[in-house]
């Protein structure tokens, strides 16, 4: 998902550029809106989600936050990921794309911090103005430095995935739309396989039920 566009942390005020850059390829994750809660970078990669931001976004975010049961609660997310304990942050993701009605970003750690998972929930007007983010992100995750295209994961009605590496480190990430939702997850500190790929999109599946179960008709086009 590197691409993410955005240093600021949605949820934190921290920068996380780590987060950004896995989300930015796999998009959604991609540039999408999970960039904003994630792991720390480096200067570089800092204005370079910066300047995606910029180019990305036309409104000023309006803060709003999706309910916390739209979300996936830390016990699912451990049963895949064993080695996550907590969570460390979640809030509006600032981050997300070109302003949508509210979203929701979160990140589940270890105890050090180093390993996580990270999602995020973005809600839009409609479904015209969710595919428009959508193109977006997909057109940042592509362009983003150090990105590699991986399988189409089965999930909504349009999805990217991917993996990015800057330096040794290595990330991987996934978004996808449905309806007037964008969903996207990322994983970092965590070994890139297979494996922990597909547990990720197992996840994002389930991610995409409870929202809509939470959000009801908000979240269909």
């Amino acid at each position: 998902m590197r691409a993410r566009y955005s240093a600021r942390m949605g949820v934190g005020g921290k920068t996380s550029s780590g987060f950004a850059r896995a989300t930015a390829v796999a998009i959604g994750v991609v540039v999408l809106s999970i960039g904003g809660v994630a792991c720390s970078g480096s200067d570089s990669d800092s204005n370079a989600s910066s300047s995606t931001k910029a180019e990305a976004s036309t409104t000023t975010p309006t803060g709003a936050a999706l309910p916390e049961n739209a979300m996936l609660g830390l016990d699912r997310v451990t049963q895949e990921f064993p080695e996550l304990t907590k969570i460390g942050k979640t809030g509006p993701d600032e981050t997300a794309i070109d302003n949508p009605m509210a979203s929701r970003a979160v990140f589940y750690t270890d105890e050090s911090g180093e390993k996580k998972v990270t999602i995020s929930v973005s809600q839009y007007k409609d479904v015209a103005a969710a595919k428009k983010a959508w193109a977006i992100a997909v057109k940042a995750s592509k362009g983003a430095p150090g990105g590699k295209t991986g399988a189409t994961p089965k999930l909504g009605e349009e999805a990217f995935a991917g993996t990015s590496q800057v330096g040794d480190e290595m990330h991987y990430g996934l978004g996808f739309r449905d309806g007037r939702l964008i969903i996207a997850w990322t994983y970092a500190g965590l070994p890139v396989s297979d494996d922990n790929s597909t547990k990720l999109t197992t996840l994002a599946g389930e991610e995409l039920t409870a929202a809509k179960n939470a959000l009801g008709n908000q979240a269909a086009g």
